[in-house]
């Protein structure tokens, strides 16, 4: 017998949800093999502007005509999270329960998804996440995914408590009342990791199956990630995490109840020593600062093993700079700009702050404040860090 969900008399009831952006060369074969296990597909087509919408119409039109599978069609693109987010309350709103959601670009086995079925019967309350680990047609992780992965797994384990080895997966299966209840603002990747961490947050499982790795050939399998913009939003996301799992632990209301100290120690002790933790968060705030906006994560990251330090909390440092921050940092970097620029040689003083003389002084004076900021940085933070750990030792 089908178990209901918790305070919903109804059994589980799941829907396809397949968002795609451009994927002319893949979406059919997707559609086709998700449409053998799953009655009910909802194709969200992104406001391609390659052959992608003339397949699904063709395919609608054609081989399955009259059968359930649903197009929703965006004039223009919105983004991986604004598509999903449409398909799941389509499929909501037409009685299902669940929404079993996956690329479009090859990249996901569409007879994976008879396992997440499975998993829907056995826990329909749960959040179920892939994680990529049965090679398929002998493919191999490349070691920049094993990289992201390991990363990501850290943070979601600080965030949550709970160990998933493969947050950025995008094969999953969605408790489509609950997570829509989540309030997720995203509307491109980052969607997809917010939903990850509101959800444990919330109370609700979160839970992966294994499923097949496999990456299609470049020539077929379209990627749409942008490796800054999209990885400043997500770094957002994680960011904001960080500092409410540290400050507010009484809002991680879903996981267990570490305070501020406790997150701090295990900042600390993954670092292995507090000298080492408070030079990888200077060194963070020290790039956050520096003006070179756009490029802080990438040259953190390739700094990192150089200078041996703590990459987690270097991370947390570099994101001194989020946006709502930002504007502040870049008024106060003009300001000593201006105080240091006049004292400099080989510096004309055009009697006229010019639009090349403001950019000296915000250069030079975002140098001398992140210099500033980072020293202070390590000295608040060292003490601190030490009393912590030495208060309450090691985890």
């Amino acid at each position: 017998m089908q178990q209901p969900i918790d305070g919903d008399c109804r059994v589980p009831r799941a829907a396809a949800v397949i968002p795609t952006y451009n994927n002319a060369a893949t979406v059919a074969e997707v559609v086709a093999g998700v449409r053998a296990v799953i009655a009910d597909v909802y194709v969200v087509n992104d406001g391609s502007i390659d052959g992608t919408a003339d397949t699904l119409r063709s395919m609608i039109a054609g081989p399955f005509s009259g059968s359930a599978v649903h197009l929703i069609e965006f004039p223009r693109n919105r983004g991986k999270g604004a598509a999903l987010k449409a398909g799941l309350e389509a499929a909501l709103a037409d009685g299902f329960t669940h929404a079993i959601t996956l690329d479009a670009d090859g990249q996901h086995r569409p007879e994976d998804a008879a396992l997440f079925l499975d998993k829907i019967q056995s826990d329909p309350s749960a959040l179920w996440i892939g994680e990529r680990v049965v090679p398929y047609k002998g493919s191999k992780q490349p070691l920049r995914c094993r990289a992201g992965r390991a990363f990501g797994a850290f943070w979601y384990r600080f965030f949550t408590d709970k160990n998933i080895r493969d947050t950025q997966c995008g094969f999953r299966a969605y408790p489509l009342r609950e997570t829509l209840g989540l309030g997720c603002a995203g509307e491109r990747f980052e969607f997809e990791q917010e939903a990850l961490i509101r959800a444990a947050w919330s109370g609700i499982p979160v839970k992966s199956i294994p499923i097949h790795l496999y990456y299609p050939l470049k020539a077929k399998a379209v990627s749409h990630f942008r490796p800054f913009k999209d990885f400043f939003r997500i770094a957002k996301v994680n960011s904001k995490a960080a500092l409410i799992k540290i400050f507010m632990p009484w809002r991680t209301v879903g996981v267990s109840g570490k305070g501020w100290r406790q997150n701090l120690l295990l900042l600390v002790s993954a670092a292995g020593s507090p000298a080492k933790a408070a030079r990888s968060l200077a060194m963070g705030v020290f790039m956050g600062i520096m003006p070179v906006y756009g490029f802080q994560v990438l040259l953190l990251a390739a700094l990192t093993p150089v200078m041996r330090l703590n990459w987690p909390l270097a991370f947390l440092g570099v994101n001194v700079s989020t946006v709502p921050v930002l504007p502040l940092i870049i008024a106060a970097a003009i300001a000593i700009g201006r105080v240091i620029v006049p004292l400099l040689p080989h510096v004309p003083d055009s009697g006229t702050h010019s639009l090349a003389r403001g950019g000296i002084e915000w250069f030079v004076g975002s140098i001398a404040l992140a210099l500033a900021a980072a020293a202070l940085t390590y000295a608040m933070s060292y003490p601190a860090f030490a009393v912590i750990r030495r208060k309450y030792g090691k985890i």
